[in-house]
């Protein structure tokens, strides 16, 4: 699964975290090797948009789950503007959901931030190679093969429902859906929950994968 780099080669890495302290313990990982090297690093997932032109990045580290703009629907984005993206999904704790979301639009795949360095490197390394690198410490819960909960047609969702329904496969808040929708909160929190209900889905994991399968996510 890894590639071999030739000396001269560098895999140029761009990291995405709102928090500084570990975006310094990750550069300090990155420098130590001598094929990779940091062309960029954003505090937030709209700094990573702007950031992503000028960092040219081979692979980005992405933390999972950051305020305003969350890191699969960061992901999303920066594979919209660079389709051959390579992400590697982050995250301080052994939960996957919103990894597997990650994994949904486009990631290649994620490591648990507490894991030795060494996982960090051989997943960055793995990932640019084409391949896709899971960190064995992350049980893999939301990429079981499971009984398809959604049964129901796309025309089963009203419009409105639809609406709502897609921009929380993108990772939006209800927040963020009521004031893209110029709505109250509470209508979106009841259109989410006429989605669920008729979708026969829990979770928002769930909802992504459907939304990938329907094409309601652009890759």
């Amino acid at each position: 699964m890894k590639r071999a780099h030739p000396k001269h080669a560098t895999i140029r890495v761009m990291l995405v975290d709102d928090h500084p302290v570990m975006r310094a313990a990750l550069r300090a990982i990155i420098d130590s090797q001598a094929d990779l090297t940091i062309t960029g690093e954003a505090e937030s997932g709209r700094a990573a948009v702007d950031l992503l032109k000028r960092a040219r990045p081979d692979v980005v580290l992405m933390d999972a789950s950051m305020p305003e703009m969350s890191g699969m629907e960061t992901t999303r984005r920066l594979r919209r503007l660079q389709p051959k993206l390579k992400v590697v999904g982050l995250t301080l704790y052994g939960e996957s959901s919103y990894l597997e979301e990650m994994v949904t639009v486009g990631a290649k795949g994620y490591v648990l931030k507490t894991s030795p360095p060494e996982k960090m490197i051989e997943a960055i390394r793995v990932v640019s190679g084409g391949g896709t690198y899971f960190d064995p410490a992350i049980p893999r819960s939301g990429a079981k093969a499971a009984p398809q909960p959604e049964q129901s047609s796309p025309g089963d969702l009203t419009g409105k429902e639809l609406a709502v329904a897609k921009l929380v496969a993108q990772g939006q808040t209800n927040a963020e859906i009521a004031n893209s929708l110029a709505l109250k909160i509470p209508v979106i929190e009841k259109r989410r929950a006429a989605v669920m209900k008729k979708l026969g889905l829990r979770t928002r994991a769930e909802l992504v994968r459907v939304a990938a399968n329907r094409h309601w996510i652009d890759r």
